[in-house]
C-alpha cells in the first residue's frame, strides 16, 4: 500500500512541475463600452419589459416613456422612484450607477459605462409617465336593408379606417370607441356623426398629452377571386324564433325573407326577415301534409315539397315570392321499382341548382338507400314528373349498402349529367354525374366535418365555388353545430387533411359553436346560401333544430 501511495505522489508532483513551467496567458482588457440593450421594468415583474428606450439624435440621451398606470387599464399609478432599469454591456464593463435594483428615475441622471480598459461613455437618462393615447377599438353602426349593420375599424398609426362597401349611406352613423378609462376623447363614444367625409378625433391622456387621429371611410379593394371582408349578421335562438322542439328542419331564402319548414303534420312554413331574423308571418300552404324541406333556386324562387313515403305522393310547389300564388311544379308517386329494401321515403332533403324558370336540376335521396331521385328542368319546362333514378355506387361506412335517412345530394350544375356532392353520415364526397362514382371525398376527420353532418349547399361566387356544411360536434345530443364554408374550386383540395398547411385555403371559415337548448337526437338542421341583389355579398344561413338560426355574410372586398 505504501508503494502505491508513493507512485501517485510522484505523478502528482510531476504534474505540478509541468504546469509551473507554462507561461500565464495575459488578460487583455476589453475596450468596448457599448450599451447593447436597456429597458425599464417594475418591482416584481422580473425581466418583463414595461418601457423601451428612445435615443436622441446625438445618441447621448436615453428617454423612457413609462405608462402612467400599470397595467395600463388599472388604477395602479406608476411611481417613478420605484423603477428598475436593466442593461446589457460587455462582460468586464462597469455601469454606474448600478442597475437592476429599484431606483429613482423621476429626475434626469447620468449613466456611465466604463470599459475594462478604462474608457467611459456617458448617457443622460430621462424618464416620464405618459397617458395611454391608443384607440383599442372603434366601430360604427348604421341602418341598411332594414337591419343594423356594424363595421369595425382597422387602425393604422393615426388613421382609423372604416372599409365601407360602395353605395352605403354613412351620413348618420353611431361611433363607438374603446380607449383607456383614464383618457378622454374629443368625440364621446355613442355619438351620431356624418362619416361621408374625414373626421378628426383627439385622444387626451391623463398626463395632458394628446394624439390626433383621423376617422376615414374608404372603399375596400374588390377581389378578383373569393371572399374577403365578412361579418356576423345575426344569431337567433330557438326561443327567440318561436321554434317548437324537434320540429324545425329546413330553411330557404326568397327575396328579403327566410322561410323555415315546421315538420308538424300538416306542416307550417314560417317567414322571417333574412337580415334581422324578425318573424314576419306564416306562409299559406296549398297542401295539408307533412313537409320536411324547403329550398330555393338561383332565381329566388321558393320550393316546398310534401314528404313521399314509399307509394306516397310528392307534390312540389314554387313561390316566386312570399306573396305570390304557388304553382305546382312536380307531382309524383314514390312507387318506382328501385329495389329499395330500407325506408325509401323521398323529400326529407331536397337540393337544387339553377333557376326553375329556365334550367335547373333538383335532387332528393331516398331514405336508407343508395338511391337519389333527380328531376331536370330545361328551358323552363319540367322534363318529366317521373324522376331519373340514380344509384350512388360508392356508398361507404358502416352501412355499406345505403345512405341514411337524411342524406343530401347537391347538384353542381344544371347540366343533364351534372356532378353532385353527397353528404350522409359516413362521408362528404364529390360524385361523377355520369358514372355516379365518387371522384374525391373529404378527409374522414372530425376536424374536417365534425362527428356528424347532413346539411349542404353549393354556390358559385366571385369566380370561386363554395360548399357550405353544417358540422355537428356533440356526439350524444347533436345540439352543437358549426357553420363551415369550403372552397371547392380546386377539386384536388377536397381531400386535404386538417393538418395540411393548405387546409385553410380549403376550409376558409368555421363559425363558433352554436349550441341548441335541447338534444337533437336526429341531428337535423339545414344550411343555405343566398346572394344580395347586387351580387356583391354572399349570405350563409344555418338552422339547428332546437338551436335557432345563425347568419353570416361574406363580400368580394378586402381592406
Amino acid at each position: 500500500m505504501k508503494k502505491l501511495s508513493l507512485i501517485f505522489t510522484v505523478i502528482a508532483l510531476a504534474g505540478v512541475t509541468l504546469s509551473s513551467c507554462k507561461k500565464a496567458q495575459e488578460v487583455v482588457p476589453n475596450t468596448s463600452n457599448e450599451l447593447a440593450d436597456i429597458y425599464a421594468t417594475l418591482d416584481g415583474l422580473g425581466t418583463k419589459r414595461v418601457a423601451e428606450p428612445r435615443f436622441s439624435a446625438s445618441n447621448d440621451t436615453i428617454y423612457f416613456d413609462l405608462p402612467y398606470f400599470y397595467p395600463v387599464d388599472s388604477d395602479n399609478e406608476v411611481d417613478l422612484s420605484q423603477v428598475i432599469l436593466r442593461s446589457t454591456v460587455p462582460s468586464d464593463a462597469i455601469v454606474t450607477p448600478g442597475l437592476g435594483v429599484l431606483q429613482d428615475v423621476s429626475k434626469p441622471f447620468n449613466l456611465n459605462i466604463t470599459s475594462g480598459s478604462g474608457e467611459t461613455r456617458s448617457f443622460v437618462v430621462v424618464s416620464r409617465k405618459v397617458g395611454d393615447l391608443s384607440v383599442a377599438d372603434a366601430k360604427i353602426t348604421y341602418q341598411a336593408g332594414g337591419s343594423t349593420q356594424e363595421i369595425t375599424a382597422v387602425i393604422k398609426d393615426s388613421d382609423v379606417f372604416f372599409y365601407i362597401l360602395p353605395g352605403t349611406d354613412i351620413s348618420n352613423v353611431r361611433l363607438d370607441l374603446e380607449i383607456n378609462k383614464h383618457s378622454s376623447s374629443s368625440i364621446p363614444s355613442g355619438t351620431a356623426m356624418d362619416l361621408s367625409k374625414d373626421v378628426p378625433l383627439t385622444i387626451t391622456g391623463v398626463d395632458g398629452s394628446k394624439k390626433v387621429y383621423t376617422l376615414k371611410a374608404t372603399e375596400p379593394v374588390k377581389l378578383d377571386y373569393g371572399v374577403g371582408i365578412n361579418r356576423r349578421m345575426f344569431v337567433k335562438t330557438a326561443a327567440e324564433l318561436g321554434f317548437t322542439t324537434n320540429m324545425e328542419t329546413s330553411l330557404a331564402v326568397t327575396g328579403d325573407y327566410l322561410v323555415t319548414s315546421v315538420r308538424t303534420n300538416p306542416s307550417v312554413y314560417k317567414v322571417y326577415n333574412r337580415y334581422t331574423g324578425a318573424y314576419i308571418k306564416d306562409l299559406p300552404l296549398p297542401f295539408s301534409a307533412l313537409s320536411f324541406q324547403v329550398a330555393h333556386d338561383a332565381g329566388g324562387n321558393l320550393l316546398g315539397a310534401t314528404y313521399a313515403a314509399k307509394n306516397g305522393k310528392m307534390i312540389m310547389y314554387k313561390w316566386s315570392s312570399i306573396d305570390a300564388v304557388p304553382e305546382k311544379l312536380i307531382e309524383w308517386t314514390n312507387n318506382n321499382p328501385t329495389g329499395i329494401t330500407g325506408d325509401g321515403g323521398a323529400g326529407r332533403r331536397i337540393n337544387v341548382y339553377g333557376n326553375v324558370n329556365t334550367n335547373a336540376v333538383i335532387m332528393s335521396p331516398a331514405g336508407q338507400s343508395s338511391i337519389i331521385y333527380k328531376w331536370r328542368i330545361a328551358n323552363g319546362v319540367l322534363v318529366s314528373n317521373t324522376p331519373e333514378v340514380i344509384r350512388y355506387k360508392s356508398v361507404t361506412g358502416g352501412a355499406a349498402s345505403f345512405m341514411g335517412y337524411n342524406a343530401d345530394a347537391q347538384p353542381t350544375s344544371a347540366d343533364a349529367n351534372a356532378d353532385y356532392f353527397v353528404n350522409y353520415q359516413f362521408e362528404i364526397g364529390l360524385v361523377n354525374g355520369t358514372t355516379h362514382e365518387r371522384t374525391v371525398g373529404f378527409a374522414n376527420e372530425t376536424a374536417v366535418f365534425g362527428i356528424f353532418h347532413f346539411a349542404t349547399d353549393y354556390i358559385e361566387f366571385n369566380n370561386a365555388k363554395y360548399l357550405a356544411v353544417q358540422k355537428l360536434v356533440n356526439t350524444y345530443s347533436y345540439n352543437n353545430a358549426i357553420m363551415g364554408i369550403f372552397d371547392v374550386t380546386e377539386t384536388s383540395k377536397i381531400g386535404l387533411s386538417a393538418a395540411d398547411p393548405r387546409y385553410r385555403t380549403f376550409n376558409i371559415y368555421n363559425s363558433e359553436i352554436f349550441v341548441g337548448a335541447n338534444p337533437n337526437a336526429n341531428g337535423t338542421g339545414d344550411i343555405c346560401i343566398a346572394l344580395s341583389p347586387d351580387k356583391e355579398r354572399m349570405q350563409v344561413y344555418m338552422l339547428l333544430t332546437n338551436g335557432g338560426i345563425m347568419a353570416h355574410e361574406f363580400t368580394k372586398y378586402t381592406p
